[in-house]
């Protein structure tokens, strides 16, 4: 990290003056966070710093925290408290708590994206069962920058559940004002060992929070909308369970004006087969496959059922039924069937085994 920090002077020296102020007179500005409590907007600063200490270590961060009645007068005083002028270009993650998230993300969104001097990069995260404040001074000599973790638990999905949306806050933006598609925000909290994770996500109607989903409709999400690996399933059987890997995935969706058509193509593997199946039966993977085929219909459709009665298309079918056949469809997907059509594949130790059917 303190080479990234002297890349980013080296690249302020090298390009010349900022407006003129020295380069030590710079705050350099890696995440915010925006709280709101007792009447106050409350402001998170995570500062990256090279100072030395006597023991001859760097802190690689450290935390400046300013409020006000407005959420201009919160940046204005939380500015001054640095004691330098910010620099946001190099901004990384925004924190949202609960209280900022149910009542006044339009109006941070609004600043946000009207101050000139913070770009439009970095990625939103709501903070959950705790504050944002506390997740931001949460650094140690393991965790220099909190703002670099986060990224890194966003940008390795794979080994954190698929609970993790990378969507800049440009491309957030742009959803919160489309009438053809609704947001949804990853989330961050600290767990009982004291570690900063991901968790479930937040969902909207435009500005509006509507519902949290659990962790496995965020997952779920996830496996409609991109390419996941590492998404974990299980099934109780008598004998004890079976959990599969989804390991890939090809989702395909079509909106019509009454239905909704899901296909996906689905390679799975088997990680725990305590219900003591024959794997060397070609009759077991008939089976387990079958079983688990059912399993992600019965989710996927109660996922989208979850959806249309919340009103919020974080999927985007308003926006798909628009390129296929120009035409609005604001209501009709609220009411649509669901059709989900699941060809799974379980691969393990050289046998392959197919189900398809549709529902």
């Amino acid at each position: 990290m303190k080479k990234i920090l002297i890349l980013i002077l080296c690249s302020l020296f090298l390009g010349g003056c900022y407006d003129n102020i020295e380069l030590n007179n710079l705050a350099i500005i890696s995440g915010i966070g925006i709280d709101f409590e007792d009447d106050n907007f409350i402001l998170t600063y995570e500062v990256l710093n090279d100072t030395k200490t006597e023991e001859n270590t760097a802190m690689l961060s450290y935390t400046e925290e300013g409020k006000g009645k407005s959420i201009v007068e919160a940046f204005t005083n939380t500015n001054y408290k640095i004691g330098k002028k910010p620099y946001f270009a190099h901004l990384r993650i925004v924190l949202l708590s609960e209280s900022i998230i149910k009542d006044h993300l339009d109006e941070i969104s609004d600043y946000l994206i009207r101050d000139t001097d913070i770009r439009d990069e970095f990625i939103s995260v709501v903070v959950k069962d705790t504050t944002p404040k506390e997740v931001l001074t949460h650094n140690s000599k393991n965790i220099p920058v909190v703002s670099d973790l986060i990224i890194n638990l966003l940008d390795n999905e794979k080994y954190n559940n698929n609970l993790s949306i990378t969507d800049t806050f440009q491309k957030v933006l742009a959803k919160f004002i489309s009438s053809n598609q609704d947001v949804a925000l990853s989330s961050i909290t600290i767990n009982e060992n004291n570690d900063i994770t991901l968790s479930n996500f937040y969902i909207f109607k435009g500005y509006y929070y509507q519902n949290t989903l659990t962790e496995e409709e965020s997952a779920l999400y996830n496996l409609l909308t991109k390419d996941v690996f590492g998404l974990k399933l299980e099934n109780k059987y008598e004998k004890g369970n079976v959990a599969i890997n989804i390991s890939h995935s090809n989702p395909k969706i079509e909106v019509t004006s009454d239905k909704i058509k899901i296909n996906l193509k689905l390679d799975g593997k088997i990680l725990d087969n305590n219900a003591d199946f024959d794997l060397k039966d070609e009759k077991s993977y008939q089976e387990l496959n079958e079983d688990f085929t059912l399993i992600i219909k019965d989710k996927i459709t109660n996922f989208i059922k979850k959806l249309q009665k919340n009103k919020t298309d974080i999927l985007g079918l308003q926006e798909i039924y628009f390129k296929k056949w120009r035409k609005e469809n604001h209501n009709l997907w609220e009411t649509a069937d669901i059709l989900v059509n699941v060809d799974l594949k379980i691969n393990t130790k050289g046998f392959i085994f197919e189900v398809e059917n549709e529902k």
